[in-house]
C-alpha cells in the first residue's frame, strides 16, 4: 500500500506544471521508479513524462486517493478525515487525544461540569476535548499539576493547596495520552487564575512562569524546601536543565518564580515534586508531613 510520504511526492508530481518532467530523486521517488517501472533516473534527478504522470495518477486512484488531493492535506484533519482523503486513518496529521486534557477536583470535592457536580473516585479523573471543557466547566481557579503521578495521586500530595481556593479545577499539564499544547490552550481560554504545582527544578520553575494568568506557585514552607533540596541527590538532573532554564528565570517578574528560583538556585539542586506525595515524602524527610494540607 502507498504510503503517506510517498502519497504526497506523487500528489506533487502529479499536480506540477504540464511541462515539467523533471524532479529531484528523493529516495522515496528513487524506491517508487524501482518497484513500479514508472519514470526514468537520471542523474541525481528522476524524468516523469507526460505517460508517466497519467500512470501514476491511476496508480493513486487504486489506492483510493484523488490525484486532486493537495498533498498537504492530511494536516490538522483528523483520523475519521484522514480516511476521506487516502487508505489510512494513521495519515491524519492531528494526534488521536491531540486537543484532549485530563481534569478532576480536589478530594472530596465535586467536579463542576455543566449542571452536574461529580465526585470521581480517587486517582481517576476525566478526560475532555478543549472545547467541551470551556463549555461546561465551572471552577473559580485552577492548579496545574506538572507530573503525571502527582496528579494521580492528588490526595496523597502533603502541599497546601488553599491558596488556590475552595474547590479549583486540577489539571495536568499534559504529555504521552493528553497535549501539553491543549492544556494550555485551555487555560489561555478559560481566563480563571493559575496557580502551579511544578517540579522545584529550573525546568520545572520555567515552566510554571510561562502558565497563562498565572496567579502563584505552590510549594512547601521554604524551611522545608531548603531542607528537601539539602538532601536530594539530583544535582546532575539541577545542571542538566540549568542553561535551558536559567535565563528565564533569572528575568522572571513573578515574585513566587523569584522567590522559589533563589532557594532552587541556592541548593544547586532538583526536588521532584512526587517527593511530596504520602509515603514518598515521609521517607525523604518526616517533617514534611507537619505542615496543612
Amino acid at each position: 500500500m502507498t504510503t503517506k510520504m510517498l502519497a504526497q511526492s506523487l500528489l506533487k508530481v502529479v499536480q506540477s506544471p504540464a511541462e515539467r518532467m523533471q524532479f529531484h530523486a528523493s529516495k522515496t521517488l528513487t524506491a517508487f521508479v524501482a518497484e513500479s517501472g514508472i519514470g526514468t533516473l537520471r542523474g541525481r534527478n528522476v524524468m516523469f513524462n507526460a505517460a508517466h504522470k497519467v500512470r501514476i495518477r491511476a496508480w493513486l486512484r487504486a489506492d483510493n486517493i484523488d490525484p486532486t488531493t493537495p498533498a498537504e492535506a492530511w494536516a490538522g484533519v483528523s483520523r475519521a478525515a484522514a480516511l476521506e482523503l487516502g487508505p489510512d486513518e494513521k495519515w491524519a496529521g492531528l494526534a488521536v487525544r491531540a486537543n484532549r486534557i485530563a481534569l478532576k477536583a480536589l478530594p472530596g470535592r465535586p467536579l463542576k461540569c455543566g449542571r452536574e457536580s461529580i465526585f470521581l473516585p480517587p486517582r481517576d479523573n476525566l478526560e475532555c476535548d478543549v472545547s467541551s471543557a470551556l463549555d461546561c466547566i465551572r471552577h473559580e481557579s485552577v492548579i496545574v499539576v506538572e507530573n503525571w503521578e502527582a496528579f494521580e495521586r492528588i490526595d496523597d500530595l502533603e502541599l497546601d493547596l488553599g491558596a488556590a481556593g475552595e474547590n479549583p479545577l486540577v489539571l495536568w499539564r499534559g504529555g504521552g495520552h493528553t497535549s501539553i499544547g491543549a492544556a494550555i490552550s485551555f487555560l489561555d481560554a478559560f481566563g480563571r487564575p493559575v496557580w502551579s504545582a511544578p517540579d522545584y527544578d529550573p525546568e520545572g520553575l520555567a515552566i510554571a512562569s510561562r502558565l497563562p494568568h498565572l496567579r502563584g506557585i505552590l510549594a512547601p514552607p521554604e524551611d522545608v524546601l531548603r531542607d528537601l533540596l539539602g538532601k536530594s541527590k539530583l544535582q546532575g538532573r539541577y545542571n542538566g536543565q540549568l542553561a535551558g532554564a536559567q535565563v528565564v528565570l533569572d528575568y522572571a517578574k513573578h515574585p513566587d518564580v523569584r522567590r522559589l528560583w533563589a532557594i532552587v538556585k541556592a541548593s544547586r539542586n532538583a526536588l521532584p515534586q512526587e517527593r511530596l506525595c504520602r509515603g514518598e515524602s515521609e521517607r525523604a524527610n518526616p517533617s514534611v508531613g507537619a505542615y496543612p494540607t
